[in-house]
């Protein structure tokens, strides 16, 4: 009788913490999907400034800096434009849940196969793109950002800085007569550009339907409304 009271105890323990455990593992998966919509939100983003802010920008630049113009007008319309072309582009993804899992010794709780192996493809496919295929990006527009401050005088706009508007009825000059330096500009904008359209547009994709798919399936896995 003994030997069996000591054995349902053990049971009662081992279910008691069983069910803690699932109820742990429910709480970091619906913490996980939150993360995952938030970083989709922040890809779609992302993905609607290349369309509409830095396209737009870096094709309308690449056309003034490679012309032959240098008039007055082509100066202040290189003034509107060109300096933008160097604006940060960064997006970060949301880690709280995976860092509290890893940091806490709990990713043991999440015993689903089939979805720690989807988590696992997309934190690579977003590792690849926040230490390969950004930091290039980044590289690149350090060298275009040194030339734009080489070539435009940022004393003519009202806050000193390309992002506020220019000073009314004041003369612009470039700083350099050299149209070689603006050609070498026009290269990395042009560099600039082909990255956004191609490697980073193509992963922001890729990346956003996985953690589409993740989600979906998470919900499915865990009969999640």
């Amino acid at each position: 009788m003994l030997f069996l009271a000591v054995f349902c105890g053990f049971l009662a323990e081992y279910q008691l913490e069983h069910k803690i455990e699932k109820d742990r593992e429910k709480q970091y998966i619906k913490s996980f999907i939150e993360d995952l919509i938030s970083d989709t939100t922040e890809m779609q983003y992302s993905l609607k400034m290349i369309d509409s802010f830095f396209i737009p920008v870096h094709t309308k630049s690449i056309s003034l800096l490679y012309a032959e113009d240098f008039s007055d007008s082509s100066i202040r319309k290189m003034y509107e434009t060109v300096p933008l072309s160097i604006r940060l582009f960064d997006i970060v993804f949301e880690k709280r849940t995976i860092d509290q899992l890893r940091n806490s010794g709990n990713l043991r709780l999440i015993r689903n196969k089939k979805i720690t192996d989807s988590i696992a493809a997309y934190l690579k496919s977003c590792n690849r793109f926040t230490t390969i295929i950004l930091p290039s990006y980044e590289e690149t527009r350090r060298i275009a950002k040194e030339f734009c401050f080489s070539l435009f005088n940022n004393n003519y706009y009202e806050r000193k800085t390309p992002f506020s508007p220019l000073i009314k009825n004041i003369p612009l000059q470039l700083l350099s007569a050299d149209k070689i330096e603006f050609i070498k500009l026009a290269n990395n904008i042009g560099n600039l550009y082909s990255q956004l359209t191609g490697p980073i547009t193509s992963r922001l994709i890729e990346t956003n339907k996985q953690a589409e798919r993740l989600i979906n399936l998470i919900k499915k896995e865990y009969r999640l409304k």
